[in-house]
């Protein structure tokens, strides 16, 4: 198995912990080509549904983002695959929300086969925006004390 390129050489190292959630899905029909192999660009719809789940489970949603006035498009996104995805597999997809001091998120994924082999890793970056598109160079005040309870809740 390949060792994984970008996580430890990308992300500086972080004292705190990341904020991770799992879910399970399995795979569909319209996700995999002709030869029942998912189809490279479903892994960008993954990654997408684990970030709701884990906005769902850490109070970060998209509605909350909208509500509060902001959004975070990803301006990097990056895959590595290891083992091809099949029709009717169940996956096991993990995110990952790494500590960072800037005015953006660093999502991490990781995708398993029901029988635990590494499928595929990747991350996304994240940045702060107003709604009509225009960079925000300091998090917005809901991100803010989401970070701020994130660090107490560490500390403790």
């Amino acid at each position: 198995m390949m060792t994984f390129r970008r996580f430890e050489s990308f992300y500086p190292a972080s004292e705190k912990a990341p904020l991770i959630e799992k879910f399970f899905h399995k795979v569909r029909v319209d996700e995999v080509d002709a030869c029942g192999v998912v189809w490279c660009v479903r892994y960008a719809s993954y990654f997408e549904q684990g970030r709701g789940k884990w906005g769902q489970k850490f109070g970060f949603c998209y509605q909350d983002m909208i509500q509060n006035g902001f959004a975070m498009p990803i301006v990097q996104f990056h895959a590595d695959y290891y083992h091809p995805l099949r029709l009717n597999e169940t996956l096991c997809i993990q995110t990952q929300c790494l500590w960072t001091e800037g005015a953006k998120m660093n999502f991490r994924y990781q995708i398993d086969t029901e029988n635990n082999t590494l499928a595929v890793q990747g991350y996304t970056i994240q940045i702060f925006t107003d709604l009509a598109g225009k960079l925000m160079v300091i998090r917005p005040e809901f991100a803010e004390k989401f970070f701020q309870k994130w660090d107490r809740n560490l500390q403790k």
